[in-house]
């Protein structure tokens, strides 16, 4: 592969933005891609990579600015147009079809025919032919009849990737394409990705994992709240470097919690906890304490949240609440004074057709309940209240859940829990695609919580919401406690790099 061919731009986006309601998601974004090149974008959530991923793969069409293939500016509509145009993607989440076998994925709506006696026919052969000769560019063996559930997460990755190698395309985008994998697969995954950039493919990598991005990329950009902070070479990228870029000075809130002064009782404690993702996981909650549990996609955050309310099976460890131990089934640790608001509040804590009444009477049914008949009257006032107490809007209790806002979805689920009473409460990315002001309330009701003597463990994705609210912060990494941090003495860089991989 010559030099003049590394150089060859084959992508580039001129000033490209994205406006949703009146916010720019993304704004004034230039960047270009090189063939025989790795790309990567880096930043934190909600930084604006998934919506330029989608602007490049055909889901969006940009609200302004232009995008150049090979010299030509291009437009398309849908993702079809996308790939005719040379751009595949390797999305995050497997698309294939479980119980087809590999050619079958592979050639699925390009399968190749002959004509035999004038009748059209599959042609096993041709496309086992290609089917080798691209897994050949891709250095794996793999046995073309081999169904996709039986294959690991990095051999099915292989597979989506082979198919964009069918279709020929000239730029492939991988979408944090390491996550959940360990770190033999992890390593086949990369070692693919490098042999992509031998066929002279220009590769856009979008990955949390700043060791990974070091290790394969040519160049590296950074966003950050929607716009380009610059791209480094791998020669003078480090990871002090992007970490700075990708936090800038930035404040995320007016609020800041005050400690709750002079607990000193456990609330709740998890000794060697170990399942499936979790390995040797320790942690004890005071009285009146917020504690962060903060990591990249894929660390093990709300792995520890289901395996404490008993959703995820446990191999082995202990749990305690209020000194007592207890085995963690979710009806049970509801009694035991256990609190979940779950990561998908849409798919895991709420019947989205039943109405704001019953949505929040659900964890504490008994309440209203007299002879197992339940007092409609007593749940109704109850649900009344809260509406009014978590500033809930809604037409009233009897609306249905689904047609509220996220935000609203998220007070009816937080309601649930105030119905009754908890020692411990888990809020699980509580804040995610809400907005700010909803956010501020959500903070407000941790805090008050916390002064009334409740643990609370608070798992966010984001670092900067992490350290005005909670009182330290765990960092997970690969299903490990990798640091434990006091966010009024370190600094969200320090966190950060943690996160990351980092010492």
């Amino acid at each position: 592969m010559s030099s003049n061919n590394v150089k060859e731009e084959i992508l580039c986006t001129q000033n490209l933005g994205k406006e949703f309601n009146g916010v720019w998601v993304l704004n004034g974004i230039n960047i270009d891609l090189k063939k025989g090149e790795v790309h990567s974008i880096v930043g934190e959530n909600g930084a604006g990579k998934s919506t330029f991923i989608k602007i490049l793969s055909g889901v969006y069409a940009p609200s302004e600015g232009e995008i150049v293939i090979n010299g030509q500016k291009v437009k398309f509509n849908n993702v079809r147009e996308s790939e005719q145009l040379g751009i595949g993607t390797v999305h995050q989440e497997i698309n294939l079809i479980p119980f087809f076998n590999v050619m079958e994925n592979i050639f699925i709506g390009i399968e190749l025919e002959k004509n035999v006696m004038g009748i059209n026919i599959l042609d096993k052969k041709k496309m086992a032919e290609k089917a080798e000769e691209v897994l050949d560019i891709l250095g794996v063996e793999l046995d073309l009849n081999k169904c996709i559930y039986k294959l690991d997460t990095s051999m099915q990755r292989i597979v989506q990737a082979s198919k964009l190698l069918v279709y020929n395309h000239d730029v492939i985008i991988f979408d944090e394409p390491t996550t959940a994998l360990d770190h033999s697969e992890r390593r086949r995954l990369l070692e693919v990705i490098m042999n992509l950039k031998k066929q002279d493919l220009g590769i856009i990598f979008i990955s949390h994992n700043i060791e990974e991005v070091l290790e394969i990329s040519d160049r590296i950009t950074v966003f950050r709240d929607g716009k380009n902070m610059g791209t480094m070479l791998k020669e003078e990228a480090t990871l002090k470097k992007i970490v700075s870029k990708m936090i800038g000075h930035k404040s995320y809130s007016d609020f800041k919690r005050v400690p709750v002064q002079g607990k000193h009782k456990v609330i709740f404690e998890v000794k060697d906890l170990n399942t499936e993702k979790l390995k040797g996981i320790n942690f004890k909650i005071y009285e009146g304490e917020v504690i962060g549990i903060a990591g990249i996609m894929g660390a093990g955050k709300t792995e520890i949240a289901k395996a404490i309310f008993g959703i995820d099976p446990v191999e082995s460890g202990e749990f305690y609440i209020n000194g007592e131990r207890y085995e963690p089934q979710p009806i049970k640790s509801i009694k035991r004074g256990i609190a979940l608001i779950p990561e998908e509040r849409q798919e895991q804590g709420l019947v989205l057709n039943m109405d704001v009444k019953k949505n929040i009477s659900l964890a504490y049914l008994d309440q209203w309940s007299r002879a197992n008949v339940i007092d409609l009257e007593a749940e109704k006032n109850n649900a009344e209240k809260l509406i009014e107490y978590l500033k809930i809007k809604t037409t009233g209790p009897l609306q249905i859940v689904k047609y509220l806002s996220g935000g609203n979805q998220q007070k009816v689920v937080i309601g649930r829990w105030l119905s009754g009473d908890f020692s411990l409460g888990i809020f699980d990315e509580s804040t995610n695609g809400i907005d700010v002001k909803t956010k501020e309330d959500i903070y407000h009701q941790i805090d008050e919580l916390a002064h009334k003597g409740k643990g609370i463990i608070f798992i966010s994705s984001f670092l900067p919401e992490l350290i005005n609210v909670t009182d330290r912060i765990i960092v997970m990494k690969d299903g490990k406690v990798v640091g434990e941090f006091d966010p009024k003495r370190n600094t969200e860089a320090e966190i950060m790099i943690a996160m990351l991989g980092g010492n």
